[in-house]
């Protein structure tokens, strides 16, 4: 992607943008069983939604998910991969207790308390979020496991947060906390950063242009 096309106000973005790049890499690598993805080729889509989705968290959540990815590259793992594969457990939980979790870093307690804890609190604001803003959300992952198979917010969400380091998932919690003090809600932030990408002043706007 240009360098021209790239977030460059603060320097958060800075970070942020080594954060796509090393992500970007990662994605590229993942082999899918059915073959290469359509979304694999589209890094613009890529960008937008994790900048969005990164843009949202504070300094301190952000340093240490770069230092996970860091740890991972000199492992020779692939966090991407690992996510798709900790989604197994739920979609073919045969084929991931047989082929996948030996092979995958182990769940300690804590980490597992910890995902538990953001998807919960990040499915329940999204639920909030789809009522204020139906338009929008209408085409949306489903929050919860649909009849049709679909992935959902939480199951994504879970498979996500696993390949964190508790250390980040702990700075993670710590920056839902504080938003929800505030009154802010981190699902409605990225997906407002989502909509301005693709040239709507606000979620308002966004929701009013769709429902016409």
């Amino acid at each position: 992607m240009r360098e021209d096309m790239k977030v460059k106000e603060t320097p958060k973005d800075t970070l942020i943008n080594s954060i796509i790049e090393t992500e970007w890499f990662l994605f590229d690598k993942v082999q899918n069983v059915s073959g290469r993805c359509g979304c694999q080729d589209d890094e613009w889509t890529f960008y937008v939604n994790r900048y969005s989705q990164f843009n949202a968290w504070g300094m301190d959540t952000l340093r240490s998910y770069a230092a996970d990815l860091e740890t991972a590259l000199k492992e020779g793992r692939n966090p991407i991969t690992e996510k798709y594969a900790y989604m197994m457990e739920t979609t073919d939980p045969e084929y991931y207790h047989d082929s996948l979790e030996p092979y995958l870093p182990a769940i300690s307690e804590r980490k597992a308390k910890l995902v538990e804890a953001i998807t919960t609190v990040m499915v329940s604001l999204e639920h909030q979020f789809e009522l204020k803003y139906p338009n929008f959300s209408r085409g949306s992952r489903p929050l919860a496991v649909s009849a049709a198979g679909d992935v959902s917010t939480a199951l994504y969400s879970t498979g996500e947060l696993k390949t964190y380091s508790e250390n980040t998932l702990a700075f993670l919690a710590q920056d839902l906390e504080k938003a929800i003090k505030e009154g802010r809600s981190i699902p409605k932030e990225i997906h407002e950063r989502v909509v301005k990408f693709y040239g709507y002043q606000n979620m308002e706007d966004a929701e009013s242009k769709l429902g016409a």
